[in-house]
Order: C-alpha cells, then structure tokens, then sequence
C-alpha cells in the first residue's frame, strides 16, 4: 500500500514539474490585435507627405523609391509606441502623410533634433530617437533636421 502511494505521489510531482516548465508565454488577444494592427496595414506604395502652411496643407513630397518607402515602413514598425494614450499638441502638425491605412501627423521638437508622431485614430505616439528621425525627415522632406 505505501508503494502504491508513493508511486502516485511520485507521478503527480512529476506532472506538477512539467507543467510549471513550460516556457511558452500564450499571448492575450489584444497583444495579438496590436500586433496585427501595427504591421497589417503597412503597405510598400508611395505616399504624398504634406507640410503645414499658414492654416492648410501643400504637399511638398512623394515619397516613391521603394527603398525610401521600406525605411520608413521599418522605422514605424519598429517603434516603441506608447499605445492607448491621447495626445494633444499645441499646434497643429507640421507634416502629415499615409502609410497604409494609418495617417502619421508628425511635429519637429522643440530642440529641433528628433521628431514626434501620433498614428491618427489608433490611439498612438513615440517621440522617434534622434537616428530615426534624421532618417525620417531626410526622406519625407528631402532636407537635413
């Protein structure tokens, strides 16, 4: 009787060991959403980047070569985006373009050495690290930040 037990006993540790190594992390839906979400609509076809002027908008840029198109794709792919959050800025946009189905409004800093970007109607914004936003604004405007 006590072998019967202790090899029961023996088993069931075994089970509980296993079960509690798993690694595998299972993702909740919305992290599977955001994801889909963030790379889905992100299509490689050229866009017009469009530059505030006095109370409207001129486009000022196409942005066309496929290689240009691919690095800002990446460069918005693979920001840090802080999610579920409303920004509000003191003025309106200074650029605005469409990548995608999502709509960029992006302002220059203050200090005039990196840019910041909301995704519109997704809740979106990053302040992009200075490499990245040399990078962007070089394609989108054709000048030095």
């Amino acid at each position: 009787m006590k072998r019967i037990v202790t090899f029961t006993l023996f088993i069931v540790l075994c089970f509980a060991l296993a079960g509690c190594n798993q690694e595998e992390r299972i993702k909740a839906p919305k992290e599977i959403l955001a994801e889909t979400l963030q790379t889905e609509h992100i299509e490689m076809k050229p866009f017009t980047v469009e530059e505030r002027e006095g109370e409207g908008y001129k486009s000022t840029k196409e942005v066309v070569k496929p290689d240009e198109i691919e690095t800002v794709a990446e460069i918005i792919e693979n920001a840090e985006w802080e999610e579920n959050i409303e920004v509000e800025m003191a003025f309106p946009p200074e650029y605005r373009f469409s990548l995608g189905l999502i709509n960029y409004a992006i302002w220059v800093t203050p200090n005039g050495d990196r840019l910041e970007i909301i995704a519109k109607d997704q809740a979106k914004y990053i302040k992009l690290p200075i490499k990245d936003s040399e990078i962007l604004y070089k394609i989108i405007t054709g000048k030095k930040l």
